[in-house]
């Protein structure tokens, strides 16, 4: 992947994905998210294979949550909210989840994705009763990955699942109101017990999108959304397109590998780098990022890609009688720069 160019769009993106038992959320755009209660990761499911995914197991206290911030704020003209959910049970009967809910109650400037107790997902303002889009029932099923997107643009809000457009509403406009909100994922305290049943199951790919508009289309998800956006307007005519993209590659930033009929008179030789980056964990987990190859002994920039989605990266055809610093950059502004250092390439006979 190139990276997203589109992250600053972005008002949180959590993979909730990780090592069996942990506890810590990652915001891809650097917020702090806690639990409360019992929740953690869980490699029992996973929606893309190997990463885990976060497990709810329903008791009251069983939250994650981010303190109110400026992102969470008045939304402007268009919103959207996108997660891959594994229900492992449905709410009582006339009781329902406000899954995934930023602001607070009574305020039209909160907004929520629900689900009820008939497998129906809707939209809601807490405020006033609830002012919710039609929701279709049985649009989700128990134990098995179903991949939600709510949007709002231009006056009509959608719900998808699955890639199928199941319930929208005209008329409907963004909540606003100029104060920061806060974040609640796996349900509600408005202290109605009709509305604050908690989520039972897992959750993975939360991305929430605030003041943002539409682009062209994108394809259904196959891998984690790993810095890359899944994020889109539903239509009912054309279906969801995207809200984010990521750049074609003639558009990219970085210049795309050498042909192999270059020559490359400074740095080419018959020798091969090659890695994987990961990010922190038990176990570490790959991730795409900007990797550099430098000369050792001046720092000269010789070769720059990035990895894979499965991390791995390779400088092919570089001096293989030089040393070299490989250094891989965290474009998301978690972590610092890694680096090895003293690298000698393999050569390549």
């Amino acid at each position: 992947m190139p990276g997203n160019l589109y992250l600053p769009c972005l008002s949180a993106g959590l993979h909730l994905s990780g090592a069996d038992g942990a506890t810590s959320f990652p915001d891809l755009k650097g917020h702090s998210f806690y639990r409360t209660g019992a929740v953690a990761i869980s490699t029992a499911q996973s929606r893309f294979a190997g990463e885990g995914s976060a497990y709810f197991p329903g008791g009251v206290d069983d939250l994650i949550k981010c303190h109110q911030h400026a992102d969470f704020g008045d939304s402007g003209a268009s919103m959207a909210i996108s997660f891959s959910m594994f229900p492992t049970r449905l709410p009582p009967s006339g009781q329902e989840i406000r899954l995934i809910m930023v602001g607070a109650n009574d305020s039209y400037g909160t907004f929520f994705v629900g689900l009820t107790s008939s497998g129906g997902v809707y939209f809601g303002i807490a405020a006033g009763g609830t002012n919710a889009t039609g929701n279709w029932s049985n649009a989700f099923v128990l134990n098995q990955w179903n991949d939600v997107l709510f949007t709002m643009f231009d006056g009509r809000a959608m719900i998808s699942v699955n890639r199928v457009l199941v319930a929208w509403q005209d008329g409907q406009y963004v909540p606003s109101a100029g104060i920061p909100k806060r974040v609640q994922i796996g349900g509600d305290n408005s202290g109605d017990s009709s509305v604050d049943h908690r989520f039972q199951g897992y959750l993975a790919d939360l991305e929430i999108q605030l003041r943002h508009g539409r682009q062209p289309p994108a394809m259904p998800p196959t891998v984690p959304f790993a810095d890359t956006l899944g994020i889109g307007i539903a239509d009912a005519r054309h279906g969801p397109i995207a809200a984010l993209r990521v750049a074609r590659p003639d558009i990219r930033i970085l210049p795309s590998a050498l042909s192999t009929l270059a020559l490359d008179v400074e740095h080419g030789g018959r020798g091969r780098v090659a890695g994987t980056t990961k990010n922190v964990g038990a176990p570490d987990y790959p991730v795409s990022r900007r990797v550099r190859l430098l000369r050792k002994r001046d720092g000269l920039l010789a070769r720059e890609c990035w990895s894979d989605a499965g991390g791995n990266y390779l400088f092919d055809k570089v001096r293989h009688d030089r040393e070299y610093v490989v250094m891989a950059h965290d474009h998301t502004g978690l972590y610092n720069a890694v680096v090895a250092d003293t690298v000698t390439p393999e050569l390549i006979t």
